[in-house]
């Protein structure tokens, strides 16, 4: 699944919104690098590119700067909720990955199978803890 497809993302106005309608405003840096792994999806964006986009030089910014610049981007993009859900997953060393979850299956068929089938496995437990119950209470 494409994380276009429930995230839309303006980048003129660095603004995000999801399929429900909410809309979430992202800082500068927090913006160029949600870009960088849209443009991407499933694939590494290495804290290399990250240095090279988002800050235009390799030698001055900190492992430690991009640590907190991945969790600022969790922080501002947790107030909207999504479905399917998302993370940023870490790949030690390397940098980051968006990972989409499919939304789940709203289909009944497999759960009604498995239920009428407990259910008849069930049946003749249930009629003798009926007819127990019934002779139960017409004891005086």
């Amino acid at each position: 699944m494409k994380p276009s497809s429930f995230l839309h993302y303006d980048k003129t106005t660095h603004t995000v919104s999801n399929a429900q309608g909410e809309t979430k405003v992202l800082s500068p840096q927090c913006a160029i690098l949600l870009a960088m792994m849209l443009e991407a999806p499933r694939h590494i964006v290495t804290r290399e590119q990250m240095r090279q986009t988002i800050w235009l030089h390799n030698n001055v910014v900190s492992e430690d700067l991009i640590n907190h610049l991945v969790y600022r981007l969790k922080k501002e993009l947790s107030c909207l909720t999504a479905i399917p859900t998302w993370h940023i997953e870490v790949i030690p060393k390397t940098g980051y990955r968006l990972i989409v979850e499919p939304a789940p299956s709203r289909s009944w068929g497999p759960w009604f199978q498995r239920c009428r089938h407990w259910y008849q496995r069930c049946r003749p437990w249930f009629q003798s803890c009926r007819r127990w119950l019934q002779r139960w209470r017409l004891k005086p």
